[in-house]
């Protein structure tokens, strides 16, 4: 799996409230740390939710702090249906990490509420990156909501797992996605055992449609 790491050179944990929330999440990073090691990252970033509590950000930057590659925190906004966060970042701009947005939303997040928001960020010199956009049912069922937003100026990090399947074909789906640039950046779903089938089927996954084109490396 080393060709992963040397393709994307940064990788981007994504970890959810309930992970941070885990009794085992201090012993859970060391499986991160595996993980990097095992796919030969050069640098790596986690993204956590914005409103994350300052004891959870401790461990967090004492796990990166022990790493012997460079690391990082990223902010992103979990949002729903109802979120205003186009508002809240021009209320608070630390929302932001230089000109991106970063946003997680909902599995059932609808298409028409991103829209107008995408417009209204970009007016603000904003860039909006959806994070695991194929959690989304709407999206993943359809999958030409993709392209709309893309066309839109809205940036996708994909995850590629099996556990947001594209269809009978999500291998070949994932992949036709990639190659038409529509996929900005790629992310680690989880904290993955590197021993499990999981990992291996994932990471074959994405291997697959990170080496069906030349891809840039990850940069956020």
């Amino acid at each position: 799996m080393e060709e992963i790491g040397r393709i994307l050179q940064k990788d981007y944990l994504l970890l959810q409230e309930v992970d941070l929330q885990s009794p085992e999440f201090s012993s859970n990073l060391l499986k991160h740390a595996q993980y990097l090691r095992t796919c030969d990252f050069a640098e790596f970033r986690i993204l956590i939710p914005h409103h994350t509590p300052q004891p959870i950000i401790n461990i967090i930057e004492g796990f990166i702090n022990k790493q012997n590659i460079k690391g990082a925190i990223r902010f992103y906004i979990p949002v729903n249906n109802q979120s205003k966060f186009d508002k809240d970042v021009e209320l608070n701009p630390e929302l932001s990490f230089k000109h991106w947005i970063a946003i997680l939303p909902t599995e059932d997040f609808r298409y028409e509420v991103l829209a107008k928001k995408i417009w209204n960020l970009s007016m603000g010199g904003k860039a909006i990156m959806i994070l695991q956009p194929e959690r989304v049912t709407q999206w993943r069922n359809n999958q030409s909501h993709f392209k709309r937003l893309h066309l839109k100026g809205a940036n996708m990090a994909f995850s590629g797992t099996s556990k947001y399947s594209l269809g009978f074909f999500h291998k070949r789906n994932l992949r036709t996605l990639h190659q038409a640039r529509i996929i900005a950046m790629w992310l680690t779903p989880q904290i993955y055992d590197v021993n499990s089938a999981l990992f291996k089927k994932d990471m074959a996954i994405r291997l697959d449609a990170i080496q069906s084109i030349k891809t840039p490396p990850n940069d956020l």
